[in-house]
Parts: C-alpha cells; sequence; structure tokens
C-alpha cells in the first residue's frame, strides 16, 4: 500500500480542526470537531482509511502524530515506546490544537 499523509493546516471559525488529507494521489480537506475521532472523521468523508475492530484493539489504525497535539481516549494495543514515539490509534484521537500532522504509513 501507499503511505497515506494526514495532515491539520488551521482551525475554522466553529473551532473545529481543518485537515487536509492526501491518500492515494488525492487531496481532502475537512473538517475535524473537536469531539470526534479521527477514524471516524475520514470514513464519514468517504476517506478508505485503515481499520478493523474501532476499539483500540487490533492498531490498524496506527499512525503517527508529527506535530500538534492530540489526545488517544483507550489504548490497548500500543507499547509506551510506541506513545512516546508519537504513535496512536486513529480510532481513538481526538484533535487537542489548531494544528496537528499525523501520518499512516499503511
Amino acid at each position: 500500500m501507499t503511505a497515506e499523509a494526514i495532515r491539520v493546516i488551521g482551525s475554522d471559525t466553529t473551532g473545529n480542526t481543518v485537515l487536509e488529507v492526501e491518500i492515494y494521489g488525492s487531496t481532502h480537506v475537512l473538517d475535524w470537531p473537536r469531539g470526534k475521532k479521527l477514524l471516524d472523521v475520514l470514513l464519514d468523508a468517504g476517506i478508505d482509511a485503515p481499520y478493523v475492530c474501532r476499539e483500540s484493539a487490533c492498531a490498524t489504525c496506527m499512525c503517527s502524530v508529527q506535530s500538534g497535539r492530540t489526545r488517544m481516549l483507550m489504548n490497548e494495543s500500543l507499547i509506551d515506546s510506541e506513545v512516546a514515539e508519537g504513535f496512536t490509534l486513529a480510532c481513538q484521537t481526538l484533535p487537542e490544537s489548531d494544528r496537528v500532522q499525523i501520518f499512516f504509513d499503511a
């Protein structure tokens, strides 16, 4: 599979984070509401993001936070060193800053 890049480029007037999603050669710009999980935002937009369980158990949706802050609601599959290196699970990740850069390497 190809590497998939997701880059958050700012926030809109509603307080949402604005996602610029580059995946499979296409770029999409999306609103990322502060209370909505990253995977749900991608799937709702029709973007074929990797996932299986949606419950933090499989790590299929693992991605890397390159900059900015996010929060993982639950983690049952990543080890401490992976989290320390910036990995997160898209199915459990919420934005916590106006600008976040995330990469999927699927």
